[in-house]
């Protein structure tokens, strides 16, 4: 399994656990796997098991959402030697837990890996107080009063940033979250079909049928018919998955959004 998912990420040689290693693996696993919700959406959410995750990720292109790219991620890393850590956290800051952030320990110094924020950090970030650059995206990290960690995003996400938590939960703890937001009709991973990458320079985004590219210098927006959607997922995202009832979705989705538009 690690070696097919090693090759799947574009890495066939050994990667030592330093923090050159760990920045090569993070580009390249946020570079091969894409940050999506299509088993929320269809209806075919499992367990939080890396083998089970891992064997989606080697067929049709496919990746998944937050806790599920994080879950396998974590695993890759440990597999590799590094010394990781997972942690509860709340994108937006307020309410239950919502998100999986990893630490990785690379000679005592922390580093945040995350896959699974679709609008993330192509690099680790160093989980020290300040500002800190990654390509032309700004992200702070303030340790707060209570003992948690707030991490700002730039000016070009859609979220504010995420609150995590300073001890460390095993996988297990993330099941129930995992299973509500997967599952109730409130959640945004059912309401919407989302699938994402993060990339050097711009944000590539599908919802529904919108697809949108934003950074510095980026802003691009558009409706897509069917052809151009199918070609977006495969040719943008690598998904080759063709299930028509991911364009109905997306069509009836997008139609809703219309309408509470006008309404």
């Amino acid at each position: 399994m690690l070696n097919a998912l090693l090759h799947r990420i574009g890495l066939d040689g050994p990667v030592e656990p330093t923090l050159d290693g760990l920045v090569h693996v993070h580009r390249a696993y946020l570079g091969a796997i894409p940050y999506e919700d299509i088993a929320v959406q269809l209806g075919e959410t499992g367990p939080l098991a890396s083998a089970a995750l891992a064997e989606r990720f080697l067929s049709e292109g496919r990746g998944g959402y937050c806790f599920e790219v994080n879950t396998v991620f974590s695993w890759l890393l440990e597999q590799l030697g590094f010394s990781v850590e997972r942690h509860q956290a709340v994108v937006g800051g307020e309410g239950p837990t919502n998100h999986m952030a990893l630490v990785v320990d690379i000679d005592g110094s922390l580093w945040i890996a995350d896959a699974g924020l679709g609008e993330g950090f192509v690099d680790p970030l160093p989980l020290e107080p300040g500002t800190h650059a990654i390509g032309p995206f700004a992200w702070t990290v303030e340790l707060e009063p209570c003992g948690t960690w707030w991490i700002g995003a730039h000016e070009w996400s859609t979220f504010s940033g995420f609150r995590m938590d300073e001890d460390p939960s095993p996988v297990s703890a993330f099941e129930p979250h995992h299973r509500r937001l997967a599952t109730d009709p409130e959640s945004s991973f059912v309401k919407t079909l989302v699938v994402q990458r993060p990339r050097a320079d711009r944000i590539d985004t599908l919802r529904a049928r919108t697809f949108s590219s934003v950074g510095p210098g980026v802003a691009e927006k558009r409706v897509l018919d069917e052809a151009e959607f199918w070609a977006v997922l495969s040719g943008e995202f690598g998904i080759t998955r063709r299930d028509p009832r991911l364009w109905a979705l997306a069509v009836a989705q997008h139609d809703a959004f219309l309408a509470a538009r006008a309404a």
